[in-house]
């Protein structure tokens, strides 16, 4: 369904409306990144907290009444890991974390200063969890997509400043996770579908559309699930050893970021 909603904002319908000049800008934030992993039986089985820093750049603009964003954000840092190795002991370490973001967005007017979008969206996340004594750590790259529609508000506070508050539910796919073991070869295991839910504030310093400098800022949340995946043969030397699977997972984000952005 936001799949077919974002197509139909986009695609030939945004082409045949008249465009606006787009604005260009860079990001920058912080987000403390949470992210716990389960058994089958809900128990916990890892925990990890950290900081993040984030960079990205965007682009957004207006066609017609459709409001479009496209963005990419690179998110790195540390989390500390609380979990347990496959022999049930104990286990605390850190995991070295980067991601990547790609998404496209489309928000149409339906009244006042409400309006009904639609989202796309990849993520990438390579994570390094680090060697803790006899326990061996390994790197890891999840890859899956993401849609999602949307509610947005807005509301002028001023000349230049306008208040813009977002939420959006969506889901995807399952993906993939490479994963390369140290006593295994490199295996890919299956992702299941994932769910999210995203909210954010913002002040938006931008509100002529005259080409110039422009500024926003605000806060995010964001949570997504992302079910337990099919068990997959682990192989050494090409001989069968055991079986993986990637466990369920909850990522938990919350965060605060700042643009400069130039219209043209």
């Amino acid at each position: 369904m936001a799949v077919a909603l974002l197509a139909g904002l986009s695609g030939n319908a945004i082409a045949a409306m008249p465009c606006g000049a787009p604005a260009l800008g860079a990001l920058a934030g912080v987000e403390r990144s949470q992210w716990e992993e389960f058994d089958a039986q809900g128990k916990s089985l890892v925990r990890e907290r950290g900081t993040l820093q984030v960079a990205g750049l965007q682009a957004l603009g207006r066609c017609g009444a459709v409001d479009w964003s496209a963005q990419w954000t690179r998110s790195q840092g540390q989390r500390d890991y609380d979990g347990i190795t496959s022999t049930q002991a104990p286990l605390q370490t850190q995991s070295q974390l980067r991601a990547q973001a790609l998404s496209i967005a489309a928000w149409l007017p339906v009244s006042g200063g409400w309006a009904v979008g639609s989202q796309l969206g990849y993520r990438q996340i390579r994570r390094d969890i680090a060697s803790a004594g006899n326990a061996l750590g390994y790197p890891e790259r999840f890859d899956y997509l993401q849609a999602a529609l949307g509610v947005r508000y807005q509301a002028a506070l001023g000349e230049q400043v306008r208040l813009s508050a977002s939420g959006w539910l969506g889901g995807g796919p399952g993906g993939h996770v490479k994963v390369d073991l140290p006593r295994a070869d490199p295996v890919t295991l299956p992702l299941g579908s994932s769910r999210l839910l995203a909210l954010s504030l913002e002040l938006d310093g931008s509100a002529s559309a005259q080409p110039g400098w422009s500024w926003r800022a605000g806060v995010l949340y964001r949570r997504e699930q992302t079910g337990a995946g099919d068990a997959q043969a682990l192989t050494r030397n090409g001989v069968t050893v055991g079986a993986a699977l990637q466990p369920r997972f909850v990522q938990r984000h919350l965060g605060a970021t700042a643009v400069l952005a130039y219209r043209f």
